[in-house]
């Protein structure tokens, strides 16, 4: 008997180490739960998880960081920014285990909160990644990278190797997901963990970039083509100033020339006479065509100017600390 209990009490003393141990396993997995049950999403939360198609997983993933979203000065109290100039649309604090998502109100960035919250939910599923998928999933964003890189994103990249070392991988894990197509079979196959269609995110994305990038490429042409434009309206200027002052002189000669009788004949004065002529209506019409490129230059001028404004507007639009003012 007294051996039965001694086998009994092991048993038990088993029981509980191995329940302790998986207690200890799955120690997140219970918080999120108890989360989850506690955690009831306002309409605009749970409608900006609806619109980028998060699966119930990535539902899962961002309820239970509490998601806020947020004036600018609520934002930046929570989202500090590393370096001056970087504006930052969101962040995942780690500790807290919270997102916090900057209330961006210009109706032309439609989508900028969606996309900041995929982006900051995606961050939250990597901090419950274990360690051997995330060295698994750090080489295929690697190759990912190397396959959609542009000269955008590797700066991005060099900022975020700048101002959070270490990250790299998370942040990859984030931006690719919630920006880019095209990322192979076994990383598409990934992110429907959290997406019931990932190209609805990516269209958002794609959406409010095009509002920058379309006036960017625009200003970026418009300045090649006015720098081009302003050198040869130089030249055609001073060429029209010599011309001019050129004929002037021999009209002067030719007045002086008239006055005095100085021509052979009749027929030689009114030959003259025509040429001068001529050259008058000649040198008149490429006067009118410099002052309608002129024209044409200074409204390219006006234009440059406007989207310029319009660029810097849409930025202070993602500036926390512009919005705070």
């Amino acid at each position: 008997m007294s051996s039965m209990r001694k086998l009994i009490g092991f048993f038990i003393s088993i029981t509980f180490v191995f329940g302790m141990a998986l207690l200890v396993l799955n120690r997140q997995s219970i918080i999120d739960e108890i989360t989850l049950w506690q955690y009831q999403p306002s309409s605009q939360v749970a409608e900006i998880a609806n619109r980028v198609k998060m699966s119930d997983f990535g539902k899962k993933m961002f309820y239970v960081s509490k998601p806020q979203i947020q004036s600018a000065g609520e934002f930046n109290k929570d989202c500090r920014r590393v370096e001056q100039g970087n504006a930052i649309l969101g962040c995942y604090n780690q500790a807290a285990g919270e997102i916090y998502i900057y209330d961006v109100t210009n109706a032309e960035l439609d989508g900028v909160k969606e996309v900041t919250a995929a982006h900051e939910m995606l961050h939250a599923a990597w901090k419950r990644l274990s360690s051997s998928e995330r060295k698994r999933l750090s080489t295929l964003l690697e190759h990912a990278y190397d396959n959609v890189k542009t000269d955008k994103l590797a700066e991005r990249m060099k900022y975020y190797d700048r101002a959070q070392p270490g990250t790299r991988a998370n942040e990859l894990h984030s931006i690719l997901g919630t920006e880019f197509a095209n990322l192979g079979e076994e990383l598409e196959e990934y992110y429907r963990r959290y997406f019931t269609d990932r190209s609805e995110v990516l269209r958002l994305h794609s959406q409010y970039r095009e509002k920058f990038e379309s006036r960017e490429n625009e200003a970026q042409e418009l300045s090649k083509s006015l720098q081009s434009r302003k050198q040869k309206i130089d030249q055609d200027l001073s060429q029209y100033s010599a011309d001019i002052a050129d004929y002037n002189r021999r009209v002067a000669g030719f007045n002086r020339r008239a006055n005095s009788g100085d021509f052979s004949s009749q027929d030689d004065f009114s030959r003259q006479r025509r040429a001068l002529q001529a050259e008058l209506s000649e040198l008149n019409s490429r006067r009118n065509n410099l002052n309608s490129e002129i024209n044409s230059y200074n409204s390219g001028v006006l234009r440059l100017r406007e989207l310029g404004v319009k660029i810097d507007e849409l930025n202070k639009s993602l500036d926390s600390v512009e919005g705070a003012k």
